[in-house]
C-alpha cells in the first residue's frame, strides 16, 4: 500500500491517492474535514456490521464519509463518493495478488472436491476481478461475496446458502478462513468443521468455539485433504 503521512503519523493507506481524486473533483471542504469524516464512517459502519451482519458497500461508505466531512446529500456528492471508492478498488488490486503455490493447490483440490469461496468484502467486481486476474475463479462454483450477498459471515445465511448452492450437506464440508470471529464463530454456527488459518501463530480467544486443524498456509492442508 502507498505511504501516507499525516499528523505526524506514517501508515500504509490509499488515503493519499484519494486526496488527487478529491481535488479532481473540486474540493469543496478541507482534506482534513475528509481525513475525520472517513475515520467516523469507518467506526461507525465496523460497529453496524458486527452488531447486524450486514454489508455496506464501499460507496456507501465514501458517501458516509463525505456526509461527514460536510458535504450536501445530492447527486454531485453520490458521483464523488463513486469516484472515491473505484480509485480505492483500483489502489487495492494492484497490491493484491494470489500467490502461485495457492492456485496450483486449488488446482488439485478442485480435481477431488467442489470448492466454493465466501468472503467478506464490500465491492464485489473488484474481488471477482482479482480472482479472474489470478486465475483463481475457475475453481470456485459458486463464489459468494457479501457486497453482493447483503450479509456477512459470521451470519449463518451465508455459509448455509453457499452450500445448498455447492450441493453439499454442512457435516461434509470444511471451511477454510483466517478469522477467528468471522471464520471460525460463522463455520461453526453453521455446523461446518473448520480449517483455521493462522500465519502468525496467534493465540485463539478464551470465548471462541476450537477449529478442527489449524494450519499455517492454505497449501498445508493438502496433506488433510489428500490423505490416501
Amino acid at each position: 500500500m502507498p505511504v501516507f503521512e499525516w499528523r505526524g503519523k506514517t501508515s500504509r493507506s490509499t488515503v493519499g491517492v484519494l486526496r488527487q481524486t478529491l481535488e479532481q473533483h473540486a474540493l469543496e471542504v478541507p482534506f482534513a474535514a475528509f481525513i475525520d469524516g472517513l475515520a467516523a464512517a469507518n467506526e461507525e459502519l465496523a460497529a453496524r456490521r458486527a452488531a447486524e451482519l450486514k454489508e455496506f458497500p464501499s460507496i456507501a461508505r465514501f458517501a458516509l464519509a463525505l456526509h461527514k466531512a460536510g458535504y450536501p446529500a445530492t447527486e454531485e456528492t453520490r458521483h464523488l463518493a463513486q469516484a472515491l471508492s473505484l480509485k480505492h478498488m483500483e489502489v487495492l488490486s494492484s497490491v493484491v495478488d494470489i500467490p502461485a503455490t495457492h492456485i496450483s493447490f486449488l488446482a488439485r483440490m478442485a480435481a477431488v472436491y467442489p470448492l466454493a469461496l465466501v468472503s467478506n468484502f464490500d465491492h464485489g467486481p473488484t474481488a471477482r476481478a482479482i480472482l479472474q486476474r489470478d486465475e483463481a475463479a475457475r475453481y470456485f462454483d459458486p463464489i459468494v461475496i457479501s457486497d453482493e450477498y447483503g450479509w456477512r459471515k459470521p451470519h449463518p445465511s451465508i455459509f448455509s446458502d453457499t452450500l445448498a448452492r455447492l450441493g453439499v450437506k454442512a457435516q461434509d464440508a470444511l471451511y477454510v478462513g483466517d478469522s477467528v470471529a468471522d471464520d471460525i464463530v460463522g463455520a461453526k454456527g453453521a455446523g461446518l468443521d473448520i480449517a483455521w488459518v493462522n500465519e502468525r501463530d496467534a493465540a485463539l480467544p478464551d470465548n471462541s468455539p476450537a477449529p478442527d486443524y489449524v494450519v499455517t498456509a492454505i497449501p498445508d492442508l493438502a496433506s488433510i485433504l489428500l490423505r490416501a
